[in-house]
């Protein structure tokens, strides 16, 4: 059991977090003041012939002689021909739309426009729009903003084009292309928050699907969502996850997460759908049921926050392998353009949560492929048999299933505020994050722990529990202090239990040199003393009695076959300490030299089974 006075001493450090002037903070939207903007100063009106050619947006109907529709127009001159007088033209382009800063990342790329204008509804929109987009005849541009509600002329496209570039504004916005930090500001597609969040907005070619969406209230999700968590440490670590986000890049944490596994309808995918409802409704929710290349663009969209996966069993087993190392790395493949330079990189640091019924090790074997090490640290499989299927107190339900579909009920209802309401305070948080992140770590349940790959678990189980402590601090789940940490344990004890106190790649190590033995010790390998000669099709070696069965004599190309996939100095070093392979000799090597069929032969003598400490 966890010392309950030592995590209540971590989650007092936590609590005496500096969180200033947050009581009043508003996030600030796409960097442009509320109301309605106006390029033109003054009222506008019909310029005269002096001031053609040019352009007005109109942002209501004008009367000036004639009426004029809501819009931008463009007012020109014709000249006569021969002695004839000019004649004033009029075009109407798009509906009101005013373009209100240029934008550009901080390496002074990505220059773009900061466009406000008035959709089909007749609400006010803004969206940063990237220069790139403006490219050959435009189509995609006016596809986005045919999208968001702009209405625009068919005929009038190049001169709506002409109008995006014939002034520059003098405002100057920084611009963010992904979710997540720039700075000290944390960009969200609709809003910013943090010190500095006034002058940087989010960038991109694609208007927002809704993914960070809201719905209900906080005060709601905080009584439906989070208050169900008491009790049930399943519940509370999936929501703290569901914080930790934000918080890796303060800590300088590695990307990865946690997958939970459990039989179907024990209540696993409504605790992801409740860590799900932190940042947003359904569509926040991506599945399993992509490519590795799909997934790669999901993990840039939820860079410094959630990426939610559900139903690892709806993968390609092929593609589970790559899809974690490449989520857990935080880098994308390098790719290239259609003039075949290179791409820039996708990059991101994301916390991953994920269900399913299979383990990440069995959904991967379903393919042929084993499971490395790295893959079980980058996902950590934590098993969610719990009383009542993933839960232990039901809160007065009859039973596992009501409480899920009451929890489910909740979540798709409130959605989307706690994870704002987080952020506005964590941007203003002036603690020493990484600082307190150690403090949780030197906790005893974390600390007294074995090789590296355990203590890299044991870290992310912390920063969930970190996350979910900073999470109460701030007024969000109305959990008691140290709730958060004491879930985070659990979990940690259950991934430990269910992994095995050694390191796991020892263990795959010998397990797959037994394999190999298993599969193919009558077919590749033949008796040594064998008086007659047997024909062995792609030999691996021999064997020969030893004083607990057979002893397998593999060549050095056999033992590598057998270790595909390992460093093989390493390797065989785990094969030495697990008692399968006797120490080096004087000359340092670990292989010997035998004399088999008149020709000396060098050759590792690999007694199966051994003790790889499970």
């Amino acid at each position: 059991m966890p010392d309950l006075l030592e995590i209540e001493d971590v989650a007092s450090d936590i609590a005496k977090s500096d969180v200033p002037g947050v009581p009043g903070v508003q996030p600030n939207e796409c960097a442009i003041p509320a109301g309605t903007p106006a390029s033109v100063p003054g009222v506008p009106s019909v310029p005269p012939e002096a001031e053609r050619p040019c352009y007005r947006v109109f942002d209501d109907w004008l009367e000036d002689g004639e009426k004029f529709r809501p819009g931008v127009w463009h007012f020109g001159i014709k000249p006569g021909k021969d002695e004839a007088p000019a004649t004033l033209t009029k075009q109407w382009i798009c509906s009101p739309l005013h373009l209100e800063a240029v934008t550009a990342d901080q390496g002074d790329n990505n220059y773009g426009r900061m466009l406000r204008f008035k959709n089909t509804a007749g609400r006010w929109r803004t969206w940063a729009m990237p220069m790139e987009l403006l490219r050959g005849a435009g189509d995609e541009l006016r596809g986005a903003l045919l999208a968001m509600g702009v209405m625009i002329d068919p005929a009038g496209h190049r001169e709506f084009a002409r109008y995006l570039q014939a002034r520059i504004p003098e405002k100057r916005v920084t611009c963010a292309t992904q979710t997540g930090w720039l700075g000290k500001v944390f960009v969200l597609p609709d809003a910013c928050y943090g010190p500095g969040a006034s002058a940087v907005t989010y960038q991109s070619g694609d208007h927002t699907d809704g993914e960070y969406s809201t719905g209900g209230t906080l005060k709601g999700w905080r009584d439906g969502v989070a208050a169900m968590a008491v009790g049930n440490p399943v519940l509370m670590l999936a929501l703290s996850a569901a914080f930790a986000g934000p918080v890796m890049n303060l800590v300088r944490a590695e990307s990865g997460g946690v997958h939970l596994v459990g039989n179907s309808s024990t209540g696993k995918t409504t605790g992801v759908e409740a860590a799900r409802s932190v940042w947003g409704g359904d569509k926040f929710k991506r599945s399993w049921n992509s490519t590795a290349n799909g997934l790669e663009g999901a993990a840039s969209q939820s860079n410094d926050c959630l990426l939610v996966l559900d139903e690892i069993n709806q993968a390609d087993p092929r593609d589970v392998g790559a899809i974690i190392y490449a989520l857990g790395n935080g880098v994308g493949k390098q790719r290239a353009s259609r003039t075949g330079a290179a791409r820039a990189v996708a990059r991101w640091r994301t916390f991953v949560l994920s269900s399913g019924e299979r383990s990440v090790a069995t959904a991967m074997a379903e393919g042929g492929i084993k499971a490395k090490a790295g893959h079980g640290v980058r996902l950590l499989d934590i098993p969610v048999a719990r009383k009542f299927g993933a839960w232990d107190d039901l809160h007065d339900f009859t039973d596992g299933p009501s409480f899920s579909d009451a929890l489910a009920k909740a979540a798709a209802t409130h959605y989307g505020h706690a994870g704002r309401a987080f952020l506005e305070r964590l941007t203003r948080d002036t603690s020493d994050m990484a600082a307190l992140w150690e403090r949780v770590k030197s906790l005893e349940a974390f600390h007294a722990c074995g090789d590296g790959q355990i203590k890299r678990a044991a870290a992310r189980f912390a920063l969930i529990g970190m996350a979910g402590e900073l999470a109460t601090d701030y007024g969000l789940t109305g959990w008691e202090p140290g709730a958060a940490v004491e879930a985070a344990i659990v979990a940690f004890n259950a991934w430990r239990d269910h992994r095995g106190a050694t390191n796991a790649e020892q263990h795959q190590i010998v397990e797959a040199v037994n394999a190999f033995i298993t599969r193919h010790g009558d077919s590749r390998f033949s008796d040594v003393n064998a008086t007659h000669n047997m024909m062995v099709r792609d030999r691996a070696g021999w064997w020969r009695p030893g004083t607990d069965g057979r002893e397998y004599l593999f060549t050095p190309d056999g033992l590598r076959e057998a270790l595909k996939g390992f460093d093989f100095k390493a390797a065989t070093q785990t094969l030495v300490q697990a008692g399968m392979l006797a120490k080096p000799g004087a000359d340092g090597k670990t292989a010997v030299l035998m004399r088999i069929d008149g020709q000396r032969t060098r050759v590792y003598a690999i007694q199966p089974g051994g003790n790889d400490g499970a």
